[in-house]
């Protein structure tokens, strides 16, 4: 993970983080926090507990997000301070709705100018500049063939994408299953993606099941066998969401010391995944883990014979 994240990443990127409320790559995000890069535009579906740690840690100059929350509910403390009182420092927000959102990686993936879409018109989003402050990069339009207001929303691309998957072969053909959300046209707007994968698998496995396929070895940059690198965000099929962390959180983070010393313990006095592990506890980790429960096997079948029998 170090190797990856200290070749890959670069100060000033524009960075995709990937998993819609599971999948998310704390583990790869703490090594981004340790190595202390820093200038990042952070680009995140659904910004939780994860994005709210790289803003108290300072990396973050940009952020690209629908909301920005701890999933009790609760208030994001360190995004908080950051908008209104700017500690660490004054951050930007570039704020879209979910929909929205999946249309501007959708126009990054296939290089669009732009995706044109009614979804927003009567939302209160339908302008270029919140009441807030809060700016966007939509514009509004009239459609040439029926006069219609309409919506155009900019593709969004990224410098670097990482997500935490299920498994991935060696390569980097990469398998994830569960709630996707907007993860498999993001990860085609990056030039360079990491992988973080709960297991490595053998490239025989990935093709008996390709539906489940995100993304081919040719556009990833390194794969990262890091088992357990999504707590407490859940993983489909390996574990479920660490709910009293995130309570436990959301108390350590309430001022700017109890979130150093929470950030301490955690990220900077850890080296390495496995330390973290430690902390939470073999105990813990074990009540996580879920229940076996298998989806049904389909035949996609080896459709090759027919080819030599030729007709009478």
């Amino acid at each position: 993970m170090s190797e990856a994240i200290d070749r890959y990443v670069r100060d000033g990127d524009v960075v995709y983080l990937g998993g819609f409320i599971q999948q998310e790559p704390f583990a790869a995000v703490h090594e981004i926090i340790r190595q202390g890069k820093n200038d990042l535009t952070v680009s995140k579906c659904a910004a939780l507990i994860l994005v709210d740690q790289m803003i108290g840690a300072g990396v973050i100059r940009h952020l690209i997000t629908t909301f920005t929350w701890n999933p009790l509910p609760a208030p994001a403390h360190c995004f908080v301070r950051a908008l209104t009182r700017e500690v660490p420092h004054r951050i930007e927000i570039e704020e879209y709705s979910i929909l929205t959102l999946n249309l501007a990686y959708f126009a990054g993936a296939l290089n669009l100018p732009y995706v044109a879409t009614k979804t927003l018109l009567g939302s209160g989003f339908d302008r270029e500049q919140s009441d807030s402050g809060v700016r966007s990069r939509l514009r509004f339009e009239t459609s040439p063939f029926t006069g219609e207001r309409v919506c155009l929303v900019p593709p969004i691309k990224h410098d670097v994408g990482i997500m935490q998957a299920q498994r991935s072969d060696p390569y980097g053909n990469t398998q994830a299953w569960g709630m996707l959300g907007e993860v498999r046209y993001a990860l085609q707007s990056c030039d360079r993606l990491i992988i973080c994968a709960e297991e490595i698998v053998d490239t025989d496995v990935i093709m008996r099941d390709p539906n489940r396929t995100l993304v081919p070895a040719f556009r990833v940059s390194a794969v990262v066998e890091e088992p357990w690198g999504s707590h407490p965000a859940p993983m489909a099929g390996y574990y479920d969401m660490d709910w009293p962390y995130n309570a436990y959180y959301e108390k350590e983070t309430r001022t700017e010391d109890l979130f150093q010393g929470f950030m301490n313990k955690w990220v900077y006095d850890t080296k390495d995944r496995k330390d973290y592990l430690n902390l939470v506890g073999e105990d813990r980790l074990k009540a996580l883990g879920p229940e076996r429960f298998a989806s049904d096997p389909v035949s996609y079948g080896k459709l090759t014979r027919h080819i030599r029998t030729p007709y009478v």
